[in-house]
């Protein structure tokens, strides 16, 4: 399917060469500026595959990366610039890498690509892509510990193939991407799927930052300028964008067609708050082990309370309340496991009702109460963080067997504001007292949403907390 993008690509450089392919601020690049730098980088990247690191945090210079090392058959491990060093360095020998492109901590050998404005017109059409370039996928799960999954062209083809059908993307379409490049999800909705339809991609390098607690008057100017017809978020990027919107008493701009949010559970508050200001949101499901979505709403048939139905070509059964996915766009393993073959269990509880697939958590996340209450934690996280200063929260049972809720802040929040986003809930699933953390702290917050739980008995060891006036106990018969 990579291969359809790139002959598509070929198409639009030949028919409408003029027209912008990828934009970041002053900088665009077009159609056929595009195609001229593929087959230029032959100069650097031809040759036997290899393993190549992007470690270059502009969105933009991640995607030509993306775009050269796959059109000439190589391994592409995207960098995440929000890992720590100590995971970056466990990227680099856990995937083998052999040379880079962008910014290297590490004594390695880096490759520089040409510039697409400067690149020398083809005499003719673009060659076809290499046969056999894969992509490695470092995801840190729920341990912190990067995890790299191994995914191919068979996987790359159905995933964009699914969406293709689903979205209906067009020429006419702006994609504004906001999450990280090296994000799985962004890769094949975000950059692959608008340039198969011959759409414009525009990056917001500052979605970054915003992402984890920085400002977000870049992005509100960046989608203001842009007029985007689609974009993807993770509910932490939806709720601040929310509260911008009703800040400055405005409404999204009226192009948008399509916002899809996934990454982690968005609170229904959330997604109510979200269209009444204008922005057209639909819940998906996915994951990188099954090459990012595998169920996805939109806005003419929407269930609300659903993620929507399984993507075309994809095959989701529930066993003893799990998600089981099988079908092409399963990954081919981790790296220096043993290869997947069959079908993939997610770990994630769901049941199916109607064609539609609801997504009830993590099933080793659950949590059991000393009175015998299964809690899943994603729930009563997604009550705070529709909040805009709590883009994500951590639900644990404390040593002394209480519930405890740690809260990500951007900025100051009072105990008695946590008491009002929790009161919807019952009784039982009401936390005895919160602790808070910056979003600054490092490692903590996870790009494609929700926490990095490895951390909470550290963090509810050292942190102060503060006590939720109502009480959690309840009497057992």
């Amino acid at each position: 399917m990579t291969h359809r993008v790139f002959r598509a690509l070929a198409l639009h450089g030949l028919r409408t060469p003029y027209k912008a392919a990828l934009r970041s601020n002053a900088r665009r690049i077009n159609y056929g500026s595009l195609a001229n730098f593929l087959a230029q980088s032959a100069n650097i990247l031809a040759g036997s595959p290899r393993v190549v690191g992007i470690t270059t945090s502009d969105p933009l210079e991640a995607a030509l990366a993306d775009l050269a090392l796959t059109f000439h058959g190589h391994v592409a491990v995207h960098v995440p610039p929000f890992f720590s060093t100590v995971q970056r360095a466990h990227i680099f020998e856990a995937a083998g890498i052999e040379t880079f492109i962008g910014e290297c901590d590490a004594a390695a050998v880096t490759e520089g690509l040409p510039r697409p404005e400067e690149c020398p017109p083809l005499d003719g059409p673009l060659s076809l892509p290499v046969i056999g370039a894969r992509r490695i996928i470092f995801t840190s799960g729920s341990s912190g510990t990067p995890k790299g999954v191994l995914i191919g062209e068979k996987q790359m083809a159905a995933a964009i193939a699914g969406l293709d059908k689903a979205i209906l993307p067009n020429s006419e379409d702006t994609h504004l991407s906001l999450l990280p490049m090296a994000q799985l999800l962004e890769q094949v909705a975000g950059l692959y799927l608008p340039l198969l339809a011959g759409a414009e991609v525009c990056f917001c390098p500052e979605a970054l930052h915003a992402l984890f607690g920085g400002p977000m008057a870049p992005v509100m100017a960046a989608m203001s300028e842009a007029r985007p017809t689609t974009t993807v978020l993770v509910p932490a990027l939806l709720s601040r964008m929310v509260s911008e919107l009703k800040s400055t008493e405005r409404i999204a701009p009226e192009s948008l067609r399509l916002v899809a949010v996934g990454g982690a559970m968005t609170s229904p508050a959330l997604l109510t708050s979200a269209k009444s200001q204008g922005l057209p949101v639909c819940e998906g499901y996915g994951l990188s082990e099954c090459c990012s979505v595998v169920a996805l709403n939109m806005p003419e048939r929407a269930r609300p309370g659903t993620v929507g139905k399984v993507l075309d070509g994809v095959q989701v059964r529930i066993d003893d309340g799990e998600i089981v996915v099988s079908g092409p766009t399963v990954m081919e393993g981790y790296v220096g496991q043993s290869p997947v073959t069959g079908e993939w269990r997610t770990g994630d509880l769901g049941r199916i009702e109607d064609g539609h697939l609801i997504v009830e958590g993590r099933k080793d996340w659950l949590i059991v109460t000393p009175q015998g209450r299964n809690i899943n934690p994603e729930w009563v996280e997604a009550c705070l963080c529709a909040d805009p200063c709590i883009p994500a929260a951590g639900l644990h049972l404390a040593q002394d067997g209480q519930l405890e809720i740690i809260a990500v802040v951007t900025g100051p929040v009072d105990p008695a504001r946590i008491e009002r986003l929790l009161a919807g809930l019952p009784h039982y699933a009401r936390p005895v007292r919160v602790r808070f953390v910056p979003a600054s702290h490092e490692g903590l917050l996870k790009p494609g949403g929700g926490i990095d739980r490895s951390q909470l008995p550290q963090l509810s060891a050292m942190l102060p907390y503060h006590s939720l006036s109502h009480d959690q106990k309840e009497c057992v018969a």
